[in-house]
């Protein structure tokens, strides 16, 4: 298991110290879009390894920053020990996304083993939000045809990612969100469920995205391929909320 996904265990003390200090002036983006204030396009937020003992925190971050929804890329087996998490994020209207049942790197895994990861995964998630997801992140974003075909044969689209905050890496807040708005129109930006940094980091992604005109959508399959990195391509943008 990665550095990474141990590290999200240990702060949840913090979090409400740190929400108290959140009493920034709302973003100006609201759930409802409107013409002129998304002139510069849509952008998705997405958190992966959750829920955690953090994710309402990050929902009330959300609501707070003009109530802005995003996706979550759910692991089953947090899912599982989390079920109201998963319940609440739907409930307020965000995406829930399939993201392993234990964090692997699916690639290295034999055929059997990968397809359970996302097949238990979906199940969970359809059992306690009534629903199967329909988009899929491989971890680390390691992927190949067939993991691919794996998402396709559960009804999933593979998303990666266009701009990766490295939030997981220990950086500050300010970094988090220097790096978050590198994303262009369309594109996707990678955070992570139950870290501190990212969770101050949110209010400050939303007015940043505001003030280029930019608001934030929600994920749907693209026809043109997009480019994740050199090599890598996947399917998947960011549109409006309907």
């Amino acid at each position: 298991m990665s550095r990474r996904y141990r590290a999200r265990t240990r702060f949840s003390a913090a979090v409400a110290v740190l929400m108290a200090s959140l009493a920034l002036p709302q973003a100006s983006a609201h759930a409802a879009d409107s013409g002129s204030r998304c002139s510069g396009g849509y952008v998705a937020l997405t958190f992966d390894d959750g829920p955690t003992d953090a994710t309402a925190a990050y929902l009330k971050a959300l609501r707070d920053a003009g109530r802005v929804r995003a996706t979550f890329f759910v692991t089953g087996a947090l899912a599982d020990g989390q079920r109201a998490g998963t319940r609440r994020i739907v409930a307020e209207g965000h995406q829930v996304g399939n993201h392993s049942y234990t964090h692997p790197d699916l690639v290295q895994l034999d055929a059997a083993t990968a397809f359970a990861e996302l097949r238990d995964t979906s199940r969970v998630v359809r059992t306690q939000t009534g629903r199967a997801p329909t988009l899929f992140r491989p971890p680390f974003g390691s992927t190949d045809t067939r993991t691919r075909r794996d998402a396709a044969r559960l009804g999933m689209t593979e998303v990666i990612w266009t701009a990766d905050t490295v939030d997981w890496s220990g950086i500050p807040t300010e970094t988090i969100v220097a790096n978050a708005l590198t994303v262009k129109p369309g594109g996707i930006i990678l955070m992570h469920d139950g870290l501190p940094t990212t969770l101050a980091a949110i209010p400050k992604i939303v007015q940043g995205l505001a003030e280029r005109g930019v608001c934030p959508g929600r994920i749907v399959y693209s026809p043109t391929p997009v480019e994740a990195w050199p090599g890598l391509t996947f399917h998947a943008k960011a549109a409006p909320w309907r």
